[in-house]
């Protein structure tokens, strides 16, 4: 079931703790079109459907008297029904007239994880080249991205079948995420310097992109360069994922699909992702991204294609409809088999009619444990999630088979037609919580493909696409409260300078004691569970970039990670020259309680010469990180820093101040960078030690960390300064460090 709440406006985030009542969009005057359009309001939801009959062929003549609509177990009267295909919506009067331009627009994005077996590569390359290959509707235009480490576009919007042949080639090679990201680069160059009204070359024109479109578009040459205008503007927003989400596990799957949702939502009608993957590993702390991420495509009319490339496995059950009896997933079946013969041992009471006899038996270990057992099966079988993510969102999965190419011809026909109805939940209290959808038909042996719900936000929220947990962190920014409720540290690390700006890392970290734990019993540890934001503000208090969200749940925290643990989140970000400010909101999801923070800092000017980061304390060191990121700012000798913004060290053996700062070389001067470290106290300089530099890497960067035993150092609190220098240029960052008596 499609859900997409169209806002009047949007708004800015800094006036969303106003949160006004929904106004009500003006009625059309007398003379307006006949054309059978969707209205809406902002309370309205807009739902798209796809029926099929039990032979899977389309049906296209169904009436609103065919089907039952309830939100949340109420049953809603619809306010307007249509069936669209291709370019024209027919009324229930059988009336065709044609949509606008933009709702005439199909786009599909393919959407490839980094598939490590050539096997998988070949069948999801095989499916997706046929699939753009074969007979398309007039207006259906692709986009590839892939996700390795980050979000990477390999075409943008087009109906170029040679052009699209050579994304999904690049896409399903098996090349690494550092060989892609230049041609990346590329198109998102391209892209900008397009809507910025500069000469563009290569398959970025209108003429090439949106070629279809122009027949139809309003205004001739005007319509479509509107048309094309709006495409490259969806793209870009597309791919505006947040780069500190370079793992590699199911957390930089969804924010990267949340990113492609976010960009869609701007695109009126039908809009479409097709996901090719091996399957997702969804781990508790996850779920609320997960559904998080199911509500905003239900909202955006989004529909989700879940691909499984691994095809059909050998072993028992591979033939069978059920996929969880499947050789891929036989694990998750055991498990689920043994909790299903642990929970069904008699140990409670039967009721009869003569009264009732209890049955009691010691409790044993595997009895005890056959929820978790349960559990732990549904979170092996990793096609779930993504069957899950399809099915939720109005689609399907495709799998089980090693030739998709005949299911994937399917969704062609739900590109180019389907249903649309509207109707008023009438929702008097936006409270986030998830209105639960269903879509019936009285008629017999018919398939409803419909989506299951989403959260009531409000109009504001929904407007700036905000998830639940933003709403009230950002109201609390945007109030301009200090609270110490909740214990955390905020800061900016200024790393390495570009073009455009000063690349820089947002951190906030959050001390586990600070949290109210819930007890996890059967694991023997606890849960803990935070939201967070930052908005970064310039002199004139405008926000400058987006806004920096997190929700973290955390599982099985033990007593003594919970004691002494802290976590870090790094949020990139680039920012021009200028004097900002740090606005930070920290939410304990259990207790309610929130801490809120600000903090100053200042972004030096670029241009030749020699940089210096930020100087900060480090807390740990991973060593030999796999698929490390090339522009993973902590990265120091093949691993990875984890910064701490606690620059306190006890005066103990083995007790050690250790500070991380990268050095940027200017490749155009000859002479190579050096730099001297200084300690003073009260303004007065105490001592300064040249310190010999590594050479820089292939981007110019000498990441270095200085130790210096802690038990050297007199208590107090000292200024640590670092001046790199390189022939005539200078660069300095300095921070304070305090020794503690013990």
């Amino acid at each position: 079931m499609k859900i997409c709440i169209y806002p009047l406006t949007l708004v800015a985030i800094a006036v969303i703790a106003a949160l006004p009542a929904p106004a009500q969009q003006p009625a059309a005057p007398a003379n307006a079109s006949q054309t059978p359009v969707v209205k809406t309001t902002v309370d309205e939801v807009v739902l798209d459907f796809i029926v099929r009959d039990k032979k899977g062929k389309p049906v296209t003549d169904l009436t609103p008297g065919d089907l039952a609509v309830s939100d949340n177990g109420v049953k809603q009267q619809p306010t307007s029904f249509r069936l669209v295909q291709g370019a024209d919506a027919i009324s229930q009067g059988g009336t065709t007239t044609k949509l606008d331009p933009l709702r005439q627009l199909r786009l599909v994005t393919m959407c490839f994880d980094a598939l490590g077996d050539p096997t998988q590569r070949k069948t999801a390359r095989t499916a997706a080249i046929d699939l753009v290959k074969g007979e398309q509707g007039s207006n259906v235009f692709y986009s590839v991205v892939v996700i390795d480490t980050r979000l990477l576009v390999l075409q943008q919007f087009t109906s170029d079948k040679d052009a699209l042949t050579k994304a999904i080639n690049d896409a399903t090679s098996g090349y690494s995420a550092a060989r892609l990201l230049p041609e990346s680069n590329r198109i998102k160059s391209d892209l900008s310097r397009y809507l910025n009204g500069q000469t563009v070359n290569g398959a970025y024109q209108p003429g090439t992109t949106v070629t279809a479109a122009t027949l139809t578009a309003a205004g001739g040459a005007g319509g479509a360069g509107a048309v094309q205008a709006k495409l490259v503007s969806v793209m870009l927003d597309m791919l505006r994922m947040d780069a500190a989400i370079a793992s590699q596990d199911a957390r930089l799957d969804l924010n990267a699909l949340e990113s492609l949702v976010h960009g869609l939502q701007a695109m009126p009608g039908r809009k479409s992702v097709l996901y090719f993957t091996a399957g997702m590993n969804l781990t508790p702390e996850l779920d609320t991204m997960f559904h998080n991420l199911t509500s905003m495509a239900n909202r955006a009319n989004v529909t989700f294609y879940s691909v499984d490339t691994r095809g059909v496995m050998a072993g028992y059950g591979a033939a069978s409809q059920d996929l969880s009896t499947g050789a891929q997933n036989s694990g998750a079946t055991d498990q689920l088999n043994g909790a299903a013969s642990a929970s069904g041992t008699t140990s409670g009471t039967q009721s009869g009619l003569g009264g009732s006899t209890s049955q009691q038996h010691a409790v044993t270990k595997d009895e005890a444990l056959s929820s978790d057992n349960a559990e732990t099966s549904s979170r092996a079988n990793v096609q779930l999630p993504i069957r899950n993510l399809a099915e939720a969102t109005g689609g399907f999965l495709v799998g089980e088979s090693n030739d998709l190419r005949t299911p994937l011809r399917h969704v062609n026909e739900e590109i180019a037609s389907y249903y649309e109805l509207t109707y008023n939940p009438h929702i008097d209290n936006y409270d986030g919580s998830f209105h639960k959808l269903r879509l019936e038909t009285g008629r017999k042996n018919l398939v409803l493909q419909a989506r299951n719900g989403y959260f009531a936000l409000p109009p504001e929220a929904r407007a700036a696409g905000l998830e639940t947990f933003e709403v009230p962190l950002l109201k609390a920014i945007s109030d301009a409260q200090v609270s110490h409720d909740v214990e955390f540290r905020a800061g900016a690390f200024l790393g390495q300078p570009r073009s455009d700006g000063t690349d820089l890392s947002v951190l906030v970290e959050v001390p586990l004691h600070a949290l109210q734990a819930k007890p996890d019993a059967a694991q023997k540890g606890f849960n803990v569970h935070f939201s967070l934001a930052a908005l970064v503000k310039d002199a004139q208090g405008e926000v400058a970039g987006p806004k920096l969200t997190r929700d973290r749940a955390l599982q099985h925290v033990t007593a003594d990670q919970l004691k002494m643990g802290n976590f870090v989140e790094k949020m990139p970000l680039n920012l021009p020259p200028g004097k900002y400010s740090l606005e930070t909101a920290v939410m304990d999801r259990e207790s309610g309680k929130m801490g809120i923070e600000r903090s100053a800092f200042t972004v030096g000017p670029t241009g030749k010469g020699v940089r210096i980061s930020s100087l900060t304390s480090v807390r740990s060191y991973t060593p030999d990180v796999k698929g490390l990121d090339p522009n993973e700012p902590f990265q120091f000798q093949g691993g990875t820093i984890t910064p701490t913004l606690n620059n306190s060290v006890p005066r103990a053996e083995n007790s050690n101040l250790r500070l991380f700062f990268v050095v940027y070389q200017d490749r155009s001067i000859s002479a190579k960078p050096t730099v001297e470290i200084e300690f003073l106290q009260n303004g007065k300089s105490l001592t300064k030690v040249p310190m010999q530099l590594p050479d820089a890497d292939a981007q110019g960067r000498i990441p270095y960390v200085m130790t210096i035993p802690a038990a050297a150092i007199p208590p107090g609190v000292y200024q640590v300064r670092a001046a790199a220098k390189q022939g005539d240029t200078e660069s300095v960052a300095q921070t304070d460090v305090k020794i503690e008596a013990q």
